[in-house]
């Protein structure tokens, strides 16, 4: 079963995490609140290697293989979204509102744009019978930084 899912406003609040980690009867340990909080500080999109070498420097003794399997449990719960792509490693962020990723095809970073348009889910069921968990959208280009201005 899927479990519902409350979205969090951009770059949501700790105690909305936890609120929704204890839920979910997920226990807080140290590596949760640790991924977790790196998460939601960054305005990036990281791969599960950034989260760990960031995550170890608090943490010296956590595992990659943990790191891996605590973003698995929180992509499942609802709590982070992870962005899975054919060619490069899953990235991962904990702003679950409705969203475009902006995809740089030269630097690989990922930015969010905030939309007014929000996918009516429950509308789609009704009308054609699917049955949707969540939405992703992606727009692929190139970043300012990179020389898209203009």
């Amino acid at each position: 079963m899927i479990p519902k899912k409350r979205p969090l406003p951009p770059r949501g609040t700790r105690e909305q995490a936890l609120a929704m980690m204890r839920e979910r009867g997920l226990r807080l340990t140290a590596q949760r609140l640790a991924v977790l909080e790196y998460l939601l500080s960054t305005d990036e999109h990281p791969s599960a290697r950034r989260i760990f070498e960031k995550v170890r420097k608090s943490l010296p003794g956590i595992a990659l293989s943990t790191v891996y399997g605590i973003l698995a449990e929180l992509t499942r719960n609802g709590i982070i979204k992870a962005l899975e792509f054919e060619e490069k490693d899953n990235r991962y962020e904990a702003n679950l509102s409705e969203h475009i990723n902006l995809v740089c095809l030269r630097c690989g970073k990922i930015s969010d744009y905030l939309t007014p348009y929000t996918i009516d889910l429950e509308r789609i069921r009704e009308t054609v019978g699917f049955r949707a968990f969540q939405s992703r959208f992606e727009l692929y280009g190139i970043c300012e930084s990179c020389g898209g201005k203009g």
